[in-house]
């Protein structure tokens, strides 16, 4: 039987905010399982604040309430607490998350301090969860991320499931009576047809559509890019590395892809999750994007094929 292994989050993912902070905003849902509440599959990274500081992720649940992520290595400390606070407080984030390896018994306190506050005014109060995580693997399977909640609130859990059942998009229906702007509904209606057609797959979140293809991961999908209502298109370059799977895309990782790519939708080329501008899809951009998607599809596919004549 292969051996399950544990190890540091250094050990696994080198640096923590080139490595570990893109994995964690690839994989909230899998935080979001951790602690209970559904957040939305794509978080924004490295959100600049007024102060000069960054905040390591900015999620949202389905209810589309806002959640600050801020993770670290090793143990949790004040630094990245009372960042993640003062943003959270200043942005009514509906909650705050500090992922670490360890977290001290001080500010477990204070985390259930601040959850008490926030159930006898939750209209005021900042609900805060204390995650723990680990790296874990089989035999020599790529390293993976272990989660589990310390510390939560009381009842947030059951106040968020009242909201998801009231605000989850049901249908494309609903997605597309988000849009404001006729033509980029137009744009986005024509690369999900062509996208479906070709056999690709599709998640709604509350307010983007995900579109996702067979890759070589644990799940056996990854992420190809994620399409919002307001016409911005979300690229996730840190997938097709292997940020959150150990398994880089070849095909999707040489410098001439980064550059068509850049080119195309306008990025500087040093993004790990790249979005464009609102507004960014129109009609005549629809096919490149949807040839972008095909391609992306297609290379995981490549690499999937690879992959198994090796095995056998």
């Amino acid at each position: 039987m292969a051996r399950l292994t544990f190890g540091r989050l250094s050990e696994a993912w080198k640096g923590e905010a080139a490595d570990f902070t893109p994995l964690l905003a690839e994989q909230l849902d899998a935080v979001g399982e951790a602690i209970g509440v559904d957040l939305t599959s794509l978080g924004q990274s490295e959100v600049q604040t007024t102060g000069g500081r960054r905040i390591d992720i900015v999620a949202q649940g389905v209810d589309g309430t806002e959640f600050v992520i801020e993770n670290q290595y090793g143990r949790g400390d004040h630094d990245h607490l009372t960042r993640g606070l003062a943003y959270a407080v200043a942005r009514r984030a509906r909650g705050l998350i500090i992922v670490a390896e360890e977290h001290r018994d001080e500010f477990k306190a204070v985390a259930q301090y601040l959850n008490d506050l926030a159930e006898r005014e939750p209209e005021r109060g900042i609900a805060v969860w204390l995650v723990e995580a680990q790296a874990v693997r089989i035999a020599e399977s790529p390293w993976a991320p272990l989660f589990s909640a310390v510390v939560e609130p009381n009842s947030f859990t059951a106040t968020v499931e009242q909201a998801k059942q009231a605000e989850v998009l049901e249908s494309l229906d609903d997605f597309w009576s988000q849009f404001e702007v006729a033509d980029v509904r137009t744009a986005a209606q024509q690369v999900l047809t062509g996208w479906l057609d070709k056999g690709g797959r599709r998640r709604l979140g509350p307010n983007h559509v995900v579109l996702y293809a067979p890759a070589p991961s644990v799940s056996g999908y990854r992420s190809v890019v994620a399409i919002y209502s307001d016409g911005r298109v979300l690229v996730p370059f840190g997938s097709y590395t292997g940020q959150n799977t150990g398994i880089p895309i070849e095909r999707l990782t040489t410098a001439d892809f980064r550059a068509h790519a850049d080119a195309l939708f306008g990025f500087k080329g040093s993004e790990k999750q790249a979005r464009t501008t609102a507004g960014w899809l129109t009609p005549p951009r629809a096919d490149a994007l949807l040839g972008f998607c095909l391609e992306v599809s297609d290379a995981y596919a490549a690499a999937m094929n690879t992959a198994s004549s090796v095995t056998t």
